[in-house]
């Protein structure tokens, strides 16, 4: 489950309000949010790793009421924290469990075994919710947000839950020839379709209003090459998602809520005129914290 770092890194919450198109331009080296020349398709991996173009990419679940569901009963999740670059199990990770972005007030807290193995109980009454994973000085604080489980089911599992360490926070965006801001936020994620397959060819901006684009200045959203192990790449190289659908935001300012917003051409889009906002997702910007989450079309 590489990168719900799917990656993502840094937010989410619950997606809020109806889909549609409103404007968003950008112009050429806007901090990866130009116009891509594409509209969106899905993608699916092959055994070698590659990903394959499966045509326009499945968004009739766009702005259509949410179908979450609570809890009905008290959910024993099992999962692995493992890191994101090595996918080595994180021993001893300290994982906390929060209801929406109710961080400072967890409803559960546990210490993963040697494994990395870890159980947390969902409450009932619970809808999304997410984690936070700490681990001495060699992790960054880290987050996995807008997770949900089946709402009827007792005991139940989530394959893994990814920590990012510091040196690999501070290798990705050397590879694209930045220098990460301390005291800064990093935004990443995985966008995919009504299907749950990923998407290429959207764009995305951190906005600080919901539902239109007004990006946070000094903001620089990058994309990732589409191979097995993949790694953000300059503008030059990607300027819109790739068959993966991965992307990372970097030298964010801390923000009490700031929104994650895809935005990108559907198959009724006129390429070149207004983009379509394909996903929201609203959350905190932290200090030197990565939080990772669920990206997908935004709902009612």
């Amino acid at each position: 489950m590489r990168l719900i770092w799917t990656i993502a890194i840094l937010f989410v919450a619950a997606c809020g309000g109806g889909g549609g198109s409103s404007t968003a331009d950008a112009g050429p080296g806007s901090a990866g949010f130009d116009k891509p020349a594409l509209a969106v398709h899905a993608n699916t991996q092959g055994s070698d790793g590659s990903w394959m173009d499966a045509g326009p990419a499945d968004l009739s679940c766009l702005g259509t009421p949410s179908s979450d569901m609570p809890t009905t009963v008290p959910v024993m999740l099992s999962t692995t924290v493992n890191d994101f670059q090595t996918q080595a199990a994180v021993a001893g990770a300290n994982v906390i469990a929060f209801a929406g972005l109710s961080y400072m007030t967890p409803f559960d807290t546990k210490t993963a075994d040697a494994e990395g193995n870890v159980t947390v109980t969902i409450p009932t009454g619970t809808d999304r919710f997410g984690f936070e994973m700490t681990f001495a000085a060699t992790q960054y604080p880290t987050f996995l947000l807008n997770q949900q489980v089946d709402p009827a089911m007792a005991t139940q599992t989530l394959p893994e839950i990814q920590s990012v360490s510091a040196s690999t926070a501070t290798l990705l965006p050397a590879l694209i020839g930045e220098t990460r801001t301390m005291g800064t936020g990093v935004v990443a994620g995985t966008l995919r379709d009504c299907m749950t397959r990923p998407i290429s060819n959207f764009v995305v901006s951190v906005s600080s209003t919901s539902m239109t684009s007004t990006p946070i200045p000094g903001a620089q959203a990058y994309y990732f090459s589409p191979i097995e192990m993949p790694l953000p790449v300059r503008h030059t190289v990607s300027d819109a998602s790739t068959g993966n659908g991965l992307f990372m935001v970097i030298q964010l300012p801390v923000s009490a809520t700031a929104y994650v917003q895809a935005w990108g051409y559907t198959a009724t889009d006129t390429i070149g005129g207004n983009m379509t906002l394909l996903s929201e997702l609203a959350a905190p910007v932290l200090a030197d914290t990565v939080v990772t989450g669920s990206f997908e079309p935004v709902r009612q």
